[in-house]
């Protein structure tokens, strides 16, 4: 099994960031700002984007970000609660604290990136492409991760009950330190799934087999 690579940091100097005050706009790329305490919810923006940014406390629920970007950004205590951000691309990005819950991820690139401590739940990353992307400490309950390509995925102590993972492949997956208590996998490919006993009873239930335990 080969060494799980760490996802690089984001590329961000404090002391080059200024204070932002404003809106999102299409075709606008937000370079260099700190923002804080934002609300951008329900805004409808397409062609946007941040680079070299760090943001806290923003709201950005129910938004419609189309062609979204983010490169070297750090969203910390960011409100994501039912946004779409399908297709969009995520470079050296952590999600620090963040609600994303419903968060719709659905067909984008996501490469160096972290989620730590961030409820994840209902969540859609399906038909993404993940390359050394960590989620510590998150909760992915009825998450929907189908069809999910990714290399050097790491989940660390993270709360997977009811999440979808069918037709993505999972040999070399290591899901050993999670918890769930139902998950829906494609049978023909677990092969290489690293698992522990009782995650492996609950798969197997799942399944459909009948375990006769002695007494």
């Amino acid at each position: 099994m080969s060494k799980i690579k760490k996802p690089i940091q984001p590329k961000l100097s404090a002391a080059n960031l200024s204070p932002f005050s404003g809106y999102l706009q299409t075709e606008e790329l937000i370079v260099n700002q700190l923002i804080l305490e934002q609300d951008f919810s329900d805004e409808e923006v397409g062609a946007t984007g941040f680079q070299a940014c760090q943001i806290s406390k923003t709201n950005f629920s129910g938004c419609q970000l189309t062609s979204f970007e983010a490169q070297d950004v750090i969203f910390e205590h960011c409100d994501f609660s039912n946004a779409v951000m399908i297709g969009g691309s995520f470079h050296r990005v952590i999600f620090k604290n963040c609600k994303l819950t419903g968060t719709n991820f659905a067909e984008s690139l996501l490469k160096d990136c972290q989620f730590i401590e961030c409820v994840n739940d209902f969540s859609s990353y399906s038909y993404s492409n993940l390359k050394i992307v960590h989620f510590q400490e998150c909760s992915l309950k009825d998450s929907d991760l189908h069809e999910l390509r990714w290399q050097h995925l790491q989940l660390t102590n993270c709360g997977l009950t009811g999440s979808s993972w069918f037709n993505t492949e999972l040999a070399g997956l290591n899901l050993a330190t999670c918890h769930f208590d139902k998950i829906a996998l494609s049978q023909e490919l677990i092969r290489g799934l690293v698992v522990n006993q009782e995650q492996a009873i609950v798969i197997a239930l799942g399944f459909g087999l009948i375990i006769d335990e002695p007494f």
